[in-house]
């Protein structure tokens, strides 16, 4: 059974309780891509009719949950943890180095735009818990990212519906249009640092 088959039978038999847990399960560096996982949850969520905000309330706690376990290892296995994984999957590399420059960059902001960007996305958790960014501003960046990644991709599967999303046209467009957007926003918050340090 192909991963995205099993995936719609999963949700369609546990509903909202298989949502939760596969998002959070994603955003706890599982290797389940939210571009399959979220337009399958809105697909399935239209069919049997579950309130959109619901599932979204459900699937951002859950993403905020599965962060908050990554946060936690990094806080509490640091460096040791990051040269493992390193050394384990060294196709991290670029993305926990990245996840590092960025968290330097841009501080806080860098949680929230991290969200959109493939493997940083997950990975940017466990480098906040490693250099022990403030909790409450990592939940309250980690919740704006997560929710706006979950909206576009939920919703797209949610409300444009099954024969579209099943080309997987639909998705590849609300993914570039997603990454288009996140870097604008980057190129923005670059200018504006330049700026700050030409003033400095």
């Amino acid at each position: 059974m192909a991963l995205e088959q099993f995936l719609e039978v999963f949700i369609r038999e546990y509903g909202l309780i298989s949502m939760f847990l596969l998002v959070a399960l994603e955003y706890a560096n599982f290797p389940l891509p939210s571009e399959v996982v979220l337009p399958l949850i809105g697909m399935v969520g239209a069919s049997y009719d579950i309130d959109f905000v619901t599932i979204l309330i459900t699937t951002t706690t859950a993403g905020i949950v599965g962060s908050l376990l990554n946060y936690w290892l990094g806080a509490k296995f640091g460096d040791g943890l990051l040269d493992y994984i390193r050394k384990k999957f060294p196709k991290t590399k670029k993305s926990l180095s990245a996840s590092y420059n960025f968290i330097k960059k841009y501080n806080k902001s860098a949680i929230m735009l991290s969200r959109f960007v493939p493997v940083a996305r997950t990975a940017i958790s466990l480098v906040a818990g490693t250099v022990k960014m403030n909790v409450w501003y990592f939940i309250l960046y980690s919740s704006i990212g997560i929710l706006f990644w979950n909206l576009v991709l939920i919703g797209g599967g949610y409300f444009i519906g099954n024969k579209v999303l099943a080309s997987g046209g639909i998705i590849n467009t609300i993914v570039m249009a997603t990454t288009v957007l996140v870097v604008g926003i980057v190129i923005i918050l670059f200018i504006k640092n330049i700026k700050c340090k030409n003033k400095n």
